[in-house]
């Protein structure tokens, strides 16, 4: 049988990372781009699927990984935009990362896809 070794497992509650996570990202750059689709039923489709929709089109039945075909089924009203060109979206997505990095205290933040940032929100003052 082999033998484990102990390790002492301390908990450091002198840092707290912030995590960021914009829900509904692509169809929020369509809605920025036109204020009017934010009262409509809005999903995003690249290839055959719905990549994600807005609050609207969820309460009319829509939700993410869905078909296209079914989705029109289900809400015939649903404005469906093309987001295989993803030029806007990491255009948005830096313009929000470099916002929240101005209010890390170190400048500095972390992107984790286009949608998802993580910062340091209280200055690590090292182990001791």
């Amino acid at each position: 049988m082999a033998a484990f070794s102990t390790c002492s497992l301390k908990r450091d509650d002198r840092r707290l990372i912030i995590h960021f996570d914009y829900d509904c990202f692509y169809a929020a750059v369509f809605e920025k781009e036109d204020p009017r689709l934010r009262y409509l039923p809005l999903a995003v489709q690249q290839k055959q699927i719905i990549v994600t929709c807005n609050y609207e089109a969820r309460r009319h039945g829509l939700y993410k990984l869905q078909r296209v075909r079914e989705a029109r089924k289900k809400c015939p009203d649903a404005i469906i935009v093309l987001g295989e060109d993803l030029t806007r979206f990491r255009n948005a997505s830096k313009e929000n990362y470099n916002y929240l990095k101005g209010f890390a205290w170190s400048g500095k933040a972390e992107r984790l896809g286009f949608d998802e940032v993580c910062q340091a929100a209280v200055r690590n003052r090292g182990r001791g």
